[in-house]
């Protein structure tokens, strides 16, 4: 059922959920969940899962882990706080400064039974993860991240906007920034690296058309809109950003997060988040982007059928139906979104990563928990692995 608050948004085509009795294609069966991994301390921390596969099959995770004292840490200065508009006011436990923060790598060859951690690189910051979610294999075996330099005040030589960082030794040692988009102009916010069938790469995330380090947290937040940028050549050089959302919600869309997947045309469905002004409340959207040569033009964007969750995550299957997972549930569409019908398996945990494995199998990566305060909650990170059925 659609929710009601969507049904406020007069003149929007509202998409539908297919009612149960028509869900005759499709089913998940075999689903399993497990714990991959605990923090070395407890409560645990790990959170903002980045999940993908490498050319040899093997499965890659990453995520931010915090370890040190619930109590009795150093606060961010004053300026800093003012800057990132964090900690949020009245809850000093989101302050992370003082932490041991890390970017964990793990990796399993044995389709997720066990896994060997093969890095857990260091980090400085009063914030809560600055990495991880965009994250990916390259066609050549390069890893590549993306990373919100702005989140990184402790660091005044990296660039305050979105910038890349590869790994050629499976993610034990990075090189240098490299950033995309001129921060002179542009903030960016990266929040998913993707690698289309013929091998391009795109990167999603936020953008806001105005220079990087500008604006405190919660101005960034008014401005961004979703940023879509493409790569010929495995990120080396990068396309103008290009219109994701029709130009009168450009400027004023309220949120940097957002999904996409790969039609058979070509085309891009996209799932967002975003702030709806007229509801003061967040909300799922859909739209699609329509290819246009070696580009895509936006079409219209209208809700959803999904309850706000977290950060969204589609997953393109090879058999066919595009997934969308969330923690309310795993839905499917086999019409380019025009409708979407429930799958009869548990939802994920929370801003879930998804991949397929080479036998078909479906995994999905993310975090006991939500966004919690140092200490309050003990995190871990799970992995929920099913097989799409055709009925």
């Amino acid at each position: 059922m659609i929710p009601p608050s969507h049904l406020l948004l007069a003149g929007f085509v509202l998409i539908a959920l297919a009612p149960s009795a028509n869900a005759d294609e499709f089913s998940a069966v075999e689903h399993q969940r497990q714990t991959i991994y605990h923090s070395p301390q407890s409560p645990g921390y790990t959170c903002w899962v980045g999940a993908w596969t490498m050319q040899d099959g093997s499965l890659m995770v990453s995520f931010t882990q915090a370890t040190g004292p619930v109590e009795g840490r150093p606060q961010a200065p004053k300026d800093v706080q003012a800057r990132l508009n964090w900690p949020p006011p009245g809850r000093p436990g989101y302050d992370m400064t003082g932490l041991d923060l890390r970017n964990v790598h793990l990796r399993s060859a044995d389709s997720g039974k066990t896994w060997d951690q093969v890095s857990a690189d260091a980090f400085k910051s009063c914030m809560n993860g600055v990495t991880g979610e965009a994250e990916t294999a390259l066609p050549d075996g390069t890893i590549v991240r993306g990373v919100f330099g702005y989140y990184l005040p402790y660091n005044p030589e990296l660039p305050k906007t979105a910038y890349l960082e590869r790994s050629t030794d499976g993610s034990k040692t990075w090189g240098k920034p490299e950033i995309p988009l001129d921060p002179k102009k542009y903030s960016a916010f990266p929040k998913r690296l993707r690698v289309l069938r013929d091998g391009r790469v795109i990167l999603t995330g936020g953008i806001a058309y105005v220079p990087a380090n500008s604006r405190n947290r919660e101005e960034y937040s008014g401005l961004f809109e979703p940023l879509l940028m493409v790569s010929e050549d495995l990120g080396n050089t990068w396309s103008k950003p290009i219109p994701v959302v029709p130009a009168q919600y450009r400027g004023k869309w309220g949120g940097e997060e957002y999904d996409v997947a790969e039609l058979p045309n070509g085309d891009l469905l996209c799932v967002f988040r975003r702030y709806v002004a007229e509801l003061k409340a967040e909300a799922r959207w859909q739209g699609a982007l329509t290819k246009s040569d070696d580009s895509w033009t936006p079409g219209e964007v209208g809700p959803a059928p999904f309850p706000h969750s977290g950060h969204p995550e589609l997953l393109a299957t090879r058999e066919g139906p595009i997934l969308h997972i969330a923690t309310s549930g795993v839905h499917y569409t086999n019409d380019a979104g025009k409708t979407w019908v429930h799958l009869e398996t548990p939802g994920s945990a929370y801003y879930p990563h998804a991949v397929q494995a080479k036998d078909g199998r479906i995994y999905v990566f993310a975090h006991i928990g939500s966004d919690d305060a140092y200490g309050s909650v003990d995190q871990s990170i799970v992995m929920d692995s099913f097989q799409l059925k055709k009925k």
